[in-house]
Parts: C-alpha cells; sequence; structure tokens
C-alpha cells in the first residue's frame, strides 16, 4: 500500500450533494465543485498491478494536510479537472460476428423483418457468439474495456445473452470472469441474460425451465454473476414469465434488472418497482403507472438514449421521470444490433440534447445513480474521503466539456 496525491486540478467535483440526496432532483450546488482541486488516495497491489484503493482526502490544493506535501504530487497545473470516474451500468460487451452489413441495409430501407430472414438480427450474433472461442472473447472484450476506459468509465456491468444456450451462456460468463482479473484497475459486475430472447429451435417453456432449473444454480454455484436480467416485451418474455425467471434468481442471491417498456408498453417499469429490481432499463414506451411505480420505488431508470437515436425512435421520458423523483442513469447498452458505441461521453451528449437533463441531472446519471443501478452506491460514485478512488483525469479544464465536444 502506498499513497498518491494529485494537486492543482483546474476543478475537481466531488458530487457530495447527490450522495446526500439520494440521486434525486439534483442540482449544479449538488456537484460540490472545488476549484484549483487535490486528491490523496491509497493504491493497493493486484498482482503485478498498483491500482488506486481508497480515498483519504479531497479539498482545495491550498489546504492541503501537511503530512500529504511531502509525498510527490501529480501537478495538473490548472489543466485539467478530476471527476467521479463514469459508471457505465447497462453494456452487451461479450460477443462476436460483424453486423455492420446489416446496419447499411437497414439504413437503406431494409426492415427487421427482412433482416431476420436472410439470417441477421440477434440470430447471427448468437451463432457468431456461439462458435467463437473462450479466449476470443476475452481478446473482443479487453479490446473494448480499453477503449471505453480511455473515454473515463471506471465501473461497467457486462450482460451475457448472445449465447442462449447453457455452454455458451457459460462460456461467456467465463469470459467476463477472466477480463476481471485483466483490468483491476476497473470495477466489473456481470449480469446473466440467458432470458435475451428464446434461441431458435427451443420450446418455449423448456427453455425458461432450463435457465431457471440448471443454468442458474450452476452461475450461483461458480459464482459467475452478480445479477439477472430478462427483456420483458411483445415477442420476447411476458411479464409472467419475467416474474418467474426472476423470482427464481432473486432466491438464488442474485440481483435483478429488467429490460422494460422498450419496444411496445407492458407495465413491466411497474413489474420492477413490484420485484425491488436493482433497475428498469429502456423505458422508450413506459406508462404513467409505470413512471409512478418507479418513483414509489428504489428501482433506478437506467436510459439508454444511444439506442433510440440509433433507432431513430422516441426518446425515454426523463423530464416526467426526473420530475416525478425518479432517479435516472445513464448507459451506452453498447450491442452489435441497436448501439455499436463505446462512447458515455457521447450518450450523455445525446442526453442533453434530446432528453432535457440538466448538467446536474446528467453527471448524477453517470457516476452515482449508474452506480446505485448496480448496487455499488455504496463505495462508488462521488469523491469522498472512505470510498473508492474511482476517478477520472479529464483532458479537459471543465467537467462540461465531457459532453460538450461530441463524440471526440
Amino acid at each position: 500500500m502506498s499513497f498518491k496525491v494529485i494537486t492543482h486540478a483546474s476543478e475537481l467535483l466531488t458530487g457530495a450533494g447527490v450522495r446526500i440526496k439520494d440521486g434525486v432532483r439534483v442540482t449544479d450546488e449538488d456537484l460540490g465543485r472545488i476549484p484549483d482541486g487535490a486528491l490523496v488516495y491509497r493504491t493497493k497491489k493486484v498482482g503485478r498491478y498498483e491500482v488506486p484503493d481508497r480515498i483519504e482526502w479531497v479539498g482545495s490544493t491550498e489546504e492541503l494536510p501537511k503530512r500529504w506535501k511531502k509525498i510527490p504530487h501529480l501537478d495538473l497545473r490548472g489543466k485539467k479537472a478530476v471527476i467521479p470516474g463514469l459508471v457505465d451500468c447497462h453494456t452487451h460487451l461479450i460477443f462476436d460476428g460483424d453486423r455492420s452489413e446489416e446496419f447499411s441495409a437497414r439504413c437503406a430501407g431494409a426492415t427487421y423483418e427482412e433482416i431476420s430472414k436472410r439470417g441477421g438480427g440477434i440470430l447471427s450474433t448468437v451463432q457468431a457468439t456461439r462458435a467463437s472461442s473462450e479466449a476470443q472473447l476475452v481478446k473482443l472484450g479487453a479490446e473494448r474495456l480499453k477503449e471505453i476506459y480511455r473515454r473515463g468509465v471506471r465501473t461497467v456491468e457486462i450482460k451475457s445473452g448472445y449465447g442462449l444456450d447453457f455452454e455458451s451462456e457459460m462460456k461467456s460468463l467465463r469470459a467476463i470472469a477472466l477480463l476481471k482479473k485483466k483490468f483491476p484497475q476497473m470495477t466489473l459486475t456481470a449480469t446473466y441474460m440467458g432470458a435475451h430472447a428464446i434461441p431458435q429451435g427451443r420450446d418455449r417453456r423448456d427453455y425458461i425451465q432450463e435457465m431457471i432449473h440448471r443454468t442458474l444454480p450452476e452461475i450461483q454455484k461458480k459464482r459467475l454473476a452478480d445479477a439477472c436480467d430478462v427483456f420483458i416485451d411483445e415477442g420476447y418474455f411476458t411479464c409472467d414469465e419475467g416474474r418467474e425467471i426472476l423470482g427464481a434468481a432473486k432466491r438464488m442471491g442474485f440481483r435483478t434488472k429488467i429490460h422494460a417498456d422498450e419496444l411496445n408498453n407492458t407495465e413491466s417499469a411497474s413489474l420492477a418497482a413490484e420485484l425491488g429490481a436493482l433497475s428498469a432499463d429502456h423505458l422508450l414506451r413506459v406508462s404513467d403507472r409505470g413512471v409512478q411505480s418507479l418513483s414509489c420505488s428504489e428501482v433506478v431508470a437506467v436510459l439508454l438514449p444511444g439506442t433510440a437515436f440509433y433507432l431513430k425512435a422516441a426518446q425515454a421520458p426523463a423530464r416526467k421521470l426526473l420530475n416525478q423523483g425518479v432517479r435516472v442513469a445513464l448507459a451506452t447498452d453498447f450491442n452489435p444490433g441497436t448501439f455499436m458505441g463505446l462512447s458515455l461521453p457521447s450518450v450523455m451528449t445525446i442526453a442533453a440534447l434530446y432528453l432535457g437533463m440538466t448538467r446536474a441531472e446528467i453527471f448524477a446519471a453517470v457516476t452515482y445513480n449508474g452506480a446505485r443501478a448496480l448496487g455499488l452506491s455504496a463505495s462508488k460514485g462521488t469523491l469522498e474521503p472512505g470510498l473508492d478512488a474511482n476517478f477520472w483525469i479529464l483532458p479537459f479544464q471543465k467537467f462540461e466539456e465531457v459532453y460538450y465536444r461530441f463524440a471526440w
């Protein structure tokens, strides 16, 4: 264990007020903006790596306690800001295959049904992922994690869901476990999402029973996932099926999440509230009832504006959710079909322009509320003594530049 000191940040945003308000109805005053900021943190050894561990002190450089002044400093010379590390709380990072031709066809007017008949869509990714080796999935995942790390993400959720059979889902989750060891400077959480779709050629009830009685118990035994997610929508899984799968997962100790009210309103946001899920994600078609249910719960609404942008669909009603006191997070939803993008800052830009979110709301959505959507907000999401030293030294002088400069 050793200690590190950062001084003369152009500004340091602690987000302390966001934590005090538990991520709800945040304002600019909650950002905890410190001009000429300084940060002291301790490190730890993980294998051959020395990685940030815990925050010891935060304040202005002028107020830096004497005991830390003798330690060599990283002097940012007023040219770079420091903020909490970003949290991407919804990604589908583990898959193989290339669907760029499909995207081109869709932009030229082909429908999803037409593309599916040609062997495209999710089935194309499933076939490629099943054929891929575990080592190849790790290689692809590592390349993607390096890219999102450069864009400020320090905590990321990774879902399975492109295997859709026992062997391939286990392979995907093992790949995530290996990535955790390769990236000790990041926090990776794994979510089992075998209920992404009904695999081609499988009996519906048989597949659901396999997930409940074979796959989930094996994942629990090997500790390969932190949570379980179900895609509840027309053509995918029903609310009753979601309740059955997630109920079983919850009894086994998994946290729960729902792909909710994306393509159609199924009142799955209300189901997320009923089940006490960590999050309800997408919410493009959430009803007033669903918004009310979320506002009376601890569920985080994870909005994925990049996906709506990619699909040229109406965005989720962010202002309605925020005004009702719902905790809102933002994530990329990186996936091969509906958002092939790893830049959370670009998603922040879309949220500012098309969701009408304020700077404080965007800040909270990619830090504290993102951590809350993963059950990690007790130790992550703000820069305060005693919390994890997850921070990002920006290449800019101000936080706002992160999303002002689109696709940098």
